[in-house]
């Protein structure tokens, strides 16, 4: 059931207790009210009788019959004479009653005053309380009575329903917007107003939808930057495998037919220097294909620290003319391979950017663990540094750290890139935590 259905159906319950309250209230006021009203005509009655007895009157049977004849057309009370043997002679005529009144409402009035028995020489007027004509009255005063408090009860639901209504109306926005969030429409703005709470509320959903709308934009870039990497790597693959790789194997088919040829003829002797070229071409082909497997998969062969030595190692063999050191101080076995990754990326990054953009003479890769359970990566160059007109945006995506920024992002670390210590050059600082965010990439992107 709704909401909305669910709190109606409770303020219906409520205002029909309510109601029933009223109508008990209502039903006992009305039959305290007839039997004092009863008890007070009988008094009545009795003190008309003996005000009225004549005891010097020469026909007093006349006179009772006249005292009787005086209740004739009373609302409360009947009068009844009664002989010397006890028989009725006269007996007034009540008031004829214009209400129909149900019997369960009669029953609910309950018992009647007793008959008052009045001896008068030798005869007894019996007075009897009639409830008839007052039981009609009350129960048209009770009647509209219970319909005012059931057309007040009606009121106020219609009105506890809109109040109600109106006031469920930003949740039932919040759900429509939770709904369409649920099926990717990010974002999906909520309109701020009503009460504070529901401002509240509307501004914070507010806020979790753009950040969820930035989320699934940062995941579409690492997607196109993971797509743009894996193009690159497949590329240096095949050129690789074509510069490389190719020849050697022309070379080893070439020298293979020359050693069939040879069999028999006057160059026989020339088959072991042939076997032996092919033996050197299968080595060097066997340590390309380690080269390259390194490259895919670094972590995995040789770890963390060896991998970045390795890498380090690389760009001195091709920049003699740089200095490169670099430190890593890291309990391999206490991070995961995800943070591995993203530390080793970083480091690539870093190092390939500060050795091709920043012209230095010295760069230092820097990578601790800390006391407070953080890794810090630090990528320090001595080069030109950041031009003046250059803005910290502009010099970010010209360096093409956008893709780094955001695989650090996704691991719930931080990236910044200021001036160097001594004022010169830049310095790569990131700080990545060892528990690895619910939002890492279960792949390794290639570098």
């Amino acid at each position: 059931m709704p909401l909305r259905m669910r709190l109606i159906s409770l303020v219906a319950l409520v205002l029909l207790a309510s109601l029933a309250c009223g109508s008990i209230l209502v039903g006992w006021h009305e039959a305290n009210s007839v039997r004092t009203e009863l008890r007070a005509a009988l008094a009545v009655g009795v003190q008309t009788i003996r005000n009225g007895v004549d005891e010097r009157s020469d026909n007093p049977t006349s006179e009772l019959r006249r005292l009787v004849g005086i209740f004739d057309g009373n609302r409360h009370v009947r009068a009844t004479l009664l002989d010397s043997l006890g028989q009725p002679s006269v007996e007034s005529r009540l008031f004829a009653p214009t209400q129909s009144v149900p019997h369960w409402f009669r029953w609910l009035i309950g018992e009647q005053p007793a008959a008052v028995r009045l001896p008068l020489q030798d005869n007894v007027i019996v007075l009897e309380a009639d409830p008839t004509n007052e039981i009609g009255e009350v129960w048209a005063e009770s009647r509209d009575a219970v319909l005012v408090l059931a057309g007040f009860a009606v009121l106020s639901a219609l009105l506890i329903s809109a109040v109600v209504g109106r006031a469920l109306r930003s949740l039932e926005r919040l759900s429509a917007a939770f709904e369409r969030i649920g099926t990717g429409d990010c974002p999906s703005l909520l309109p701020v107003q009503g009460p504070s709470e529901l401002t509240r509320l509307a501004n914070g959903f507010n806020a979790m939808s753009h950040r969820l709308a930035s989320v699934a934009a940062q995941n579409h870039r690492l997607n196109e930057r993971l797509l743009s990497l894996q193009a690159e790597e497949r590329a240096d693959l095949a050129r690789d495998l074509h510069d490389e790789i190719g020849p050697l194997l022309f070379a080893v088919d070439m020298t293979a037919a020359a050693i069939e040829r040879l069999p028999g003829s006057d160059r026989e002797a020339e088959i072991p220097a042939h076997a032996h070229a092919i033996h050197d071409a299968v080595g060097r082909m066997q340590r390309h294909i380690r080269a390259i497997l390194g490259r895919l998969r670094p972590l995995e062969a040789v770890g963390l620290e060896a991998a970045i030595d390795r890498l380090v190692a690389f760009w001195r063999s091709r920049r003699s003319d740089i200095v490169i050191d670099a430190a890593v101080s890291v309990e391999e076995d206490r991070i995961g391979s995800h943070l591995k990754e993203t530390i080793y990326r970083v480091v690539q990054e870093g190092l390939s950017n500060a050795i091709r953009h920043g012209s230095p003479g010295r760069v230092e890769v820097s990578v601790v663990q800390g006391a407070d359970g953080t890794v810090h990566v630090a990528v320090a160059d001595d080069g030109m540094g950041m031009a003046g007109d250059d803005t910290s945006a502009e010099r970010t995506q010209r360096l093409g750290l956008i893709g780094m920024r955001e695989r650090v992002m996704a691991m719930a670390g931080s990236l910044a890139i200021r001036p160097g210590a001594s004022g010169a050059g830049l310095t790569l600082a990131v700080r990545l935590p060892c528990e690895e965010s619910p939002h890492a990439p279960s792949e390794s992107a290639p570098g």
